[in-house]
């Protein structure tokens, strides 16, 4: 019997092992998780070498889900995350879901928070409401779609 119970608990050992990977968070999860506290708004080549921004490339992994996924997501941001992350998931809901858009632009535009924006080599502190408008007209669509 103490032999029998020996290789029960093995397996159910070796069994729990094998679960911890399923377990783990995923990389949406991990994306979800940095975009919410991102430091910076950035499209496009950003700093000296041009480089796409951390913000961006977690964003695009977003964007990339299936649209109730990542509608999901990006509401969640936009209750929960920083003023940046707020504004990627304001972004990322115009383009999936416009009449949602239309709809957090009043709170977009009535917020007093400053979102730091990177574009180039330039930072700049913009108010959401001025970002807001900026997305709504598309005048940001130009520097995602070329990094597409």
């Amino acid at each position: 019997m103490l032999k029998f119970n020996a290789v029960k608990r093995y397996a159910m050992i070796v069994l729990l092992l094998c679960a911890l990977p399923a377990l783990a968070e995923s990389p949406l999860d991990d994306a979800e998780k940095r975009l919410s506290e991102v430091k910076v708004f950035a499209f496009g080549g950003i700093g000296f070498a041009g480089q796409t921004s951390k913000g961006e490339i977690d964003f695009r992994l977003v964007l990339s889900q299936p649209s109730q996924v990542a509608l999901t997501v990006l509401e969640k941001l936009y209750a929960t995350g920083n003023p940046q992350a707020k504004t990627y998931a304001l972004f990322g809901i115009r383009k999936i879901n416009s009449s949602r858009f239309k709809e957090l632009l009043a709170s977009a535009k009535a917020s007093q928070e400053k979102v730091e924006v990177m574009r180039g080599c330039i930072m700049t502190d913009d108010f959401p409401r001025d970002l807001a408008s900026q997305i709504g007209q598309g005048k940001w669509d130009t520097w995602f779609n070329n990094r597409s």
